[in-house]
């Protein structure tokens, strides 16, 4: 069995259109979809870039692998689900935006393909368009139109490099593990002109924001907002546009891989995995992009397609970490004990889930830490009790209510288990 999988950055798990999303134009992942067991509850263990993609790898929490922020290293003894097929004799490629972050470190695949490859590819001027693009603030608060074709983004390179590989494999009669990895959308949300012209602004619906006396957020979301305070509705509709644009433009890499296996002959002997290191705030709450404990920031799609098995619909609880202990068991590969994750094969299928199942999900990025139940969600900022939503009540988190002295008993609660879990899941453990 082959694995192959894609990951998108910053792709909303709403970002579909098979979910109905009028903004979403994207045929190739709705048609994975339809061959897909679809969880409608997977969560990520941070928010953000490198922490999440280091679960991913290793199947372990945040605080188990040190990855806390974009510039934390990991610890020493790394090991990923790489190392675990190596014995298996799988060709192991990893491609595009894998953001390792100490490059002494094994990591247990072959050499990357990085973005610096592609920038050899790039004309000059189109390299200074996309760094312009690139720009810090620019990117950040910005979306419109770009010159740059298709063929000129790092995605198109990832894609073309991926599927390279993979026919090289095939050809040797090897199997593989391919974890392509697209940057799209991830801002600068300029896609090429002709996506972008397409998208009719005037239909963009704006996010529905906190009424009037809601209780405020934590302070630090505050602080966040004030980023794109001074964004007009058209700026942010500019914006909206930018990142559905960028998400139709990753959507066609994901196909071009995708039929590859097709043409290959190889689609009814490869497991697909689709998923995305985090979502994008699109506006909900006054903010763009991550970084926060919102649904849009740390509910993340995943998408598991095996040839063997029915597709369909699962509503558990699921976490990033459990990707790894998948794989080794779809595989028969030794899944090693320093895993946090479980396995989702008893779900890849109709029979009810696990007595044992777990009933909550957690998230970090540095030192602001969330518990999230089916009805619940504490958020906790340097140790301080910072939100409590009742997500049963109130899906949008809108309603703060840390103070509520209804909600303590529940609060509290929550509190030992974030607790509990911190200490249970820690480096050694």
């Amino acid at each position: 069995m082959n694995i192959l999988v894609l990951m998108s950055d910053h792709h909303r798990f709403d970002a579909l259109g098979c979910l109905g999303n009028p903004l979403a134009n994207t045929p190739n992942l709705d048609r994975l979809a339809e061959q897909s067991v679809r969880f409608e509850n997977c969560y990520n263990q941070s928010p953000v870039c490198s922490p999440a993609r280091h679960s991913l790898a290793t199947g372990r929490y945040v605080h188990g692998h040190g990855v806390f922020t974009n510039s934390s290293m990991p610890y020493e003894g790394m090991y990923t689900i790489a190392h675990a097929l190596q014995p298996l004799d799988y060709r192991r490629f990893h491609l595009g935006h894998m953001h390792w972050k100490d490059p002494k470190v094994d990591n247990g695949y072959e050499p990357e393909v990085t973005a610096a490859m592609w920038r050899k590819t790039m004309p000059e001027d189109m390299l200074e368009r996309y760094d312009w693009e690139s720009e810090g603030r620019l990117r950040r608060s910005t979306g419109g139109p770009s010159p740059r074709s298709r063929e000129q983004y790092w995605g198109y390179h990832v894609a073309t490099e991926s599927i390279q590989q993979i026919e090289e494999a095939v050809s040797r009669g090897e199997n593989f593990l391919s974890w392509t990895s697209f940057t799209e959308p991830h801002p600068p949300f300029y896609p090429p002109k002709e996506i972008y012209e397409h998208i009719d602004q005037s239909q963009i619906e704006l996010p529905e924001q906190a009424p009037e006396g809601a209780p405020l957020p934590h302070e630090r979301i505050l602080r966040m907002r004030r980023e794109w305070a001074h964004l007009t509705a058209v700026e942010l509709r500019q914006v909206i546009a930018g990142y559905y644009g960028m998400v139709e433009l990753v959507d066609g890499y994901c196909g071009m891989v995708l039929d590859t296996l097709d043409r290959l002959g190889i689609r009814e002997e490869t497991l697909v995995i689709w998923t995305a290191d985090h979502g994008d705030q699109m506006w909900e709450h006054e903010l763009f992009l991550k970084f926060n404990m919102r649904e849009a920031s740390v509910h993340v799609p995943l998408l598991i397609s095996d040839p063997r098995l029915e597709p369909g619909v699962r509503n558990e609880l699921v976490e990033h970490i459990d990707l790894f202990p998948t794989i080794c068991e779809r595989v028969g590969a030794d899944c090693p004990d320093s895993l946090h994750g479980r396995s989702l094969m008893p779900l890849l299928g109709a029979e009810p889930a696990p007595d044992d199942w777990r009933d909550a999900v957690f998230s970090q990025i540095g030192n602001v830490q969330m518990v999230r139940t089916e009805t619940e969600k504490l958020n906790v900022y340097d140790g301080e009790l910072g939100e409590y939503y009742n997500l049963a009540e109130d899906p949008k988190e809108f309603y703060n209510r840390i103070g509520d002295a209804g909600c303590a008993e529940n609060i509290g609660a929550l509190h030992e288990r974030l607790t509990a879990w911190e200490a249970d899941h820690g480096r050694d453990s």
